[in-house]
């Protein structure tokens, strides 16, 4: 009988010790997979060449209330990306996450960032939104993060000057080009719709509202202390990228702009 309780006493105690080992084993995997998954979150962004990047723009909604995300021009076979949209509003950070599969949504691709929350049909907004940035992950036959800066306004708020977050570009509306009431977006493109002949000394940076705008004569400056050979502001059209006359300023190159689009400076 006490053979029997022994035996039956040994199993339980293998039994047991397989169990705990299993589990230590198992949370061990479960570690490391999270420790991969945050060390390849956390990679070094903005290393990737300008010319494999994608066109990413960020366009407002006619009241200011959403942004909606625009990736076109993969180049690097990108299966996924996953988004981070950080912003301010008031004194809080707000943020909008998910997720964009390319193999179910082929490029080009457009995505609402809502700047608030909707639940049962309701929304609610958060208020005095000035900008922020947004992170992107992507993975395909090359993985690569990137991230850029924003701001957002209407001619009100902004009294016409328009500014990139880092305030290395600066736009300045005419009174009367737009509405006070029209929101407009100053984003890092990240990439280029097209390549451009030269060496990109600043941008490419967009300026954008919820329609296509025309301006009369806005003054654009990039703001640098290069003393550069053969400066050059190219602006974006949609198909092929438009040279405009540089004026040397004290703060860098200026030019006058017709439309909202993006731009670079170029040597």
């Amino acid at each position: 009988m006490k053979k029997i309780i022994i035996i039956i006493l040994s199993v339980i105690l293998l039994g047991t010790a397989g169990f705990f080992g299993y589990k230590t084993i198992k949370n061990k995997k479960k570690t490391e997979e999270t420790k991969q998954v945050v060390t390849k979150k956390r990679q070094e962004v903005n290393l990737l060449e300008l010319t494999k990047r994608p066109y990413i723009t960020l366009i407002p909604r006619t009241d200011g209330r959403e942004l909606f995300l625009n990736i076109e021009n993969l180049k690097l076979k990108e299966e996924l990306v996953e988004y981070e949209l950080e912003y301010q509003a008031g004194t809080m950070i707000q943020g909008a996450f998910g997720r964009i599969d390319f193999l179910e949504e082929k490029p080009p691709v457009r995505k609402g960032l809502l700047l608030g929350s909707c639940s049962k049909g309701k929304c609610r907004y958060d208020e005095d939104v000035t900008g922020g940035s947004l992170t992107l992950y992507f993975e395909g036959s090359e993985d690569y993060s990137l991230k850029g800066e924003f701001t957002i306004g209407t001619m009100l708020e902004k009294k016409g000057i328009f500014s990139s977050r880092d305030a290395k570009v600066t736009l300045e509306i005419e009174k009367g080009d737009l509405s006070e009431s029209t929101f407009l977006v100053v984003s890092s493109t990240m990439g280029l719709p097209k390549e451009v002949k030269g060496e990109v000394v600043s941008g490419p940076i967009g300026f954008f509202t919820a329609s296509k705008t025309n301006l009369t004569k806005s003054k654009l400056t990039f703001k640098t202390d290069k003393d550069l050979e053969n400066p050059m502001i190219l602006g974006w059209d949609g198909t092929e990228w438009q040279e405009y006359e540089v004026e040397k300023v004290t703060e860098g190159y200026s030019t006058l702009i017709n439309n909202l689009t993006t731009f670079v400076l170029v040597n």
